[in-house]
């Protein structure tokens, strides 16, 4: 097939290029209402710290109380606890893996989609951006810790020195 490729004329290649990626923006329009790769953050226009996020839930049906998810690391649930802060402060939750919000969009391969994902922040602004993005990702059991760590820690969760 490549020989082919290089044998074709340059034009030849040039006009199948386009096609396939006439294709590409129509799938991206179609899905997304723009022609952009959503997952394509160095080009769009937000901050680093907010990665665009494309789908459209209710913050409200997306959050998990601490109890909850104690109950599903009880239950031998595979749980990742994401800790999405820039900075971590003094304590995180136990075994929580930091995943500053800058980098997700780099370092989503450490999460699965057969995982339970709960994210937190100091703001819950912040987690729930992180964690729609999850979702739009294809982690679809992704939750945002009500309270956070402050939640956590009242709910006799464990904690360790960041």
């Amino acid at each position: 097939m490549f020989r082919r490729l290089v044998n074709l004329p340059f034009s030849v290649a040039t006009r199948a290029a386009r096609a396939f990626q006439e294709r590409e923006d129509a799938k991206l329009r179609e899905k997304y209402g723009v022609t952009q790769d959503p997952g394509d953050i160095a080009n769009t226009h937000t901050p680093p710290s907010a990665p665009k996020v494309y789908i459209e839930l209710d913050p409200a049906t997306i959050r998990m109380d601490a109890a909850s998810v104690r109950g599903a690391q009880g239950q031998g649930r595979n749980v990742c606890i994401v800790d999405l802060r820039e900075r971590r402060g003094g304590e995180s939750i136990s075994g929580a893996l930091h995943m500053p919000l800058s980098e997700i969009s780099t370092r989503l391969s450490e999460l699965s989609d057969d995982q339970l994902v709960v994210g937190f922040a100091d703001d819950d602004e912040a987690a729930t951006q992180g964690v729609l993005f999850f979702r739009e990702r294809g982690i679809e059991d992704s939750w945002i810790l009500i309270g956070g760590l402050a939640r956590w820690k009242a709910a006799g969760g464990p904690t360790e020195a960041a």
